[in-house]
């Protein structure tokens, strides 16, 4: 269930503990707008990763994040770079199940969250 309880919120975009959960400061063009729990692709740049929504060539290879929180008009959003998550609040204009192994590998891991 969805819902906040004095000023806190509950999403279920987590799907564990959060005890492997880990975050970082990434870029992203300011013209682009992202909302929690967005998949993500990115790279590093030699100063830091930069990142994009995912898109189906983003498949094989990149490394992947989730958003951790909304962001728009901004230059630096927080990224989830591993943890657990529920499979079904993950944003993606195509199925997740198609980087599954590439979020695995990251210790990204997807579960089912009732």
């Amino acid at each position: 269930m969805n819902g906040t309880i004095a000023g806190a919120s509950y999403d279920s975009l987590l799907g564990g503990d959060g005890s492997r959960l880990w975050t970082i400061n990434a870029h992203v063009s300011s013209d682009t707008t992202i909302e929690r729990g967005a998949l993500l692709a990115g790279v590093y740049d030699g100063s830091g990763v930069s990142v994009h929504l995912a898109t189906t060539a983003d498949t094989v290879g990149s490394d992947l994040y989730i958003a951790a929180e909304d962001a728009a008009s901004v230059t630096v959003v927080t990224v989830y770079g591993n943890g657990v998550f529920n499979r079904s609040a993950i944003k993606s204009a195509f199925d997740v199940g198609l980087v599954e192994g590439e979020l695995r590998r990251q210790n990204i891991i997807l579960t089912e969250v009732i």
